[in-house]
């Protein structure tokens, strides 16, 4: 059991293990050279996570720490690999898991290197909605870290959003109200 807040790995660290979220929440993030934090993703129950640096063998490029009380369980090479073994569809399935990985992670590229703030925050809400029914609890500052903005921009869209009708803001909570607006925002 991992409680609130408690590191799971770390960046640069050799990945011995993966592993799979029975309970909680894991934030993945990295940090700059100059100490700033980038949440690359919040995983939630049932997924898995810390798999890409695993198969590599490369020094894991983020870290990994709870969001909430946490129960995590530890994946080793030897399991997997007997798993893989037994059950083929398993090893196919993991492609597809990482192959869609890279396909988020490239797509956040795009949208950091060509998106306005107010889109990249748009285009947030709208993936995150998908996973979540509408219901997004994250702080500004989450938020920011993860598109790559200040709180202070994150509140001010947030904010008018919330005057379009688009969203609702609470304490953190947003609910996304109007899918649709924010895709034709998305389109302008």
């Amino acid at each position: 059991m991992f409680k609130d807040n408690q590191i799971i790995y770390r960046q640069g660290e050799i990945a011995k293990n993966f592993y799979y979220l029975k309970e909680g929440r894991v934030q993945a993030f990295v940090n700059s050279t100059d100490g700033l934090e980038k949440i690359l993703a919040i995983y939630k129950k049932g997924e898995i996570f810390g798999e890409a640096s695993f198969f590599d063998g490369f020094p894991r490029m983020s870290s990994a720490k709870t969001f909430s009380d946490s129960e995590i369980i530890n994946i080793n090479k030897s399991d997997i690999m007997l798993y893989f073994q037994k059950e083929p569809l398993l090893a196919l399935n993991f492609i597809e898991l990482l192959s869609k990985k890279v396909r988020m992670l490239s797509n956040e590229i795009d949208n950091i290197s060509f998106l306005p703030a107010e889109k990249r925050i748009a285009q947030y809400l709208l993936n995150v909605s998908l996973s979540t029914n509408c219901s997004i609890d994250r702080t500004h500052e989450d938020i920011g870290k993860a598109v790559g903005v200040s709180r202070v921009t994150v509140s001010r869209t947030l904010n008018k959003f919330s005057q379009y009708q688009w969203i609702n803001t609470k304490y953190k909570k947003i609910l996304v109200l109007n899918k649709n607006a924010l895709l034709k925002f998305l389109e302008t």
